[in-house]
């Protein structure tokens, strides 16, 4: 899963990569380039940590994300793309090309020291700046592709550019009048056509509200204290928060400090859970597990992913050969410790490649090379 950090400059972008990647990345040196960063951030799993403790694998490798923290986009970037101006921007979509999602940080705090670039400090506002400057960049995008759409269509006519003509004009005529392309519903075959496209509006996206240290105890409730209601209900859209600040301090203290600290902060659970699980969410996916004495891993896949795609995930042989899956709940391998234990309790299950993998579940493929 690869997920890109956004928002405009001075919000904090910086400081919540550092959080996910737990300070794995070094990031001293960054200054004010233009230029992406990538980080993997360990995705924390009590149940991962459970089987490994039954199993006794050599190896346990959890689920990760990759981040890519881009440098802030300031008012009128995306609209210096779409009026031919801005060089910047084809290296910025560039960036997020692949990513799966965007984290757009919000910045909610005063800090004197670090004036804000629009001058006051206002998340509702700061959020409709930024995805105006997105639908500003996605029309800039549109508008070259109709152009070249337009000189092909009369050299030859043909359903396929015809198709994508239709798509994009629909496309344009909803940025025209602000709305996001994640609002939009497409078919499964408009989604095809439109795939290689980097439509950042199109992307769901993942609002994390960086909140001062007197706001510590509103991060629960970060909706209705800041007045996100609104953007809450949009489809695609997921709402999280931070004290970033704090959350840094609390990441660097031993765990039972950190404990503590969180307790007296009022703090419901950690950043990184915060976001990766909001993030799981937005993104509908969720993890099952191998476990076995050489490993025992977390594998990633959307909901409703068949036992063959699931295995896919692991190699592209396994999907291929796909014989039977065998498959135990998590609180049964938990419960009982093995698949020979949980086939003789008769809880074990053989599943053909149209099984619909459950969250949680322990599954040992069965294939031939």
């Amino acid at each position: 899963m690869k997920v890109g950090i956004v928002g405009l400059p001075q919000v904090g972008k910086t400081t919540i990569f550092k959080l996910l990647t737990r300070g794995r990345v070094d990031t001293s040196s960054w200054g004010g380039g233009r230029e992406a960063h990538i980080g993997i951030a360990e995705v924390a799993d009590p149940r991962l940590d459970r089987l490994a403790a039954i199993v006794k694998p050599k190896k346990t490798t959890y689920a990760t994300i990759e981040y890519v923290d881009l440098p802030g986009l300031a008012r009128g970037e995306g609209k210096a793309a779409l009026e031919g101006r801005s060089k910047e921007m084809a290296s910025y979509l560039a960036s997020l090309k692949n990513v799966e999602a965007l984290l757009h940080v919000v910045r909610a705090f005063e800090d004197p020291s670090l004036p804000h670039i629009e001058g006051s400090v206002d998340p509702v506002r700061d959020i409709g700046v930024f995805e105006l400057e997105l639908i500003f960049a996605d029309l800039a995008v549109i508008d070259k592709r109709l152009e070249r759409l337009e000189k092909d269509l009369k050299k030859g006519r043909s359903r396929e550019l015809e198709m994508e003509q239709e798509i994009l004009l629909r496309f344009k005529a909803a940025l025209e009048s602000e709305q996001p392309l994640r609002e939009l519903e497409l078919t499964p075959e408009e989604e095809r056509r439109v795939r290689g496209f980097t439509f950042l509006s199109a992307k769901p996206i993942q609002l994390v509200i960086n909140v001062g240290d007197q706001d510590a105890a509103k991060i629960d409730r970060v909706v209705e204290a800041f007045g996100l209601e609104k953007q809450a209900a949009m489809p695609k859209v997921g709402i999280t928060a931070v004290c970033g600040k704090i959350e840094s301090e609390i990441a660097s203290l031993p765990p039972e400090d950190a404990r503590l600290f969180m307790e007296d902060l009022a703090l419901p659970d950690n950043a990184v859970d915060r976001i990766i699980q909001n993030s799981y969410e937005l993104l509908g996916v969720f993890s099952y597990y191998t476990a076995g004495e050489p490993e025992a891993r977390a594998w990633t896949i959307p909901k409703d992913t068949t036992a063959a795609r699931a295995a896919g995930v692991i190699h592209s042989d396994i999907e291929k050969g796909f014989i039977k899956a065998e498959v135990v709940s998590y609180d049964d391998m938990v419960r009982l410790g093995s698949f020979p234990a949980a086939k003789a309790k008769g809880v074990l299950r053989l599943e053909g490649k149209d099984y619909r993998v459950r969250e949680g579940d322990v599954i040992l493929f069965r294939f031939n090379v």
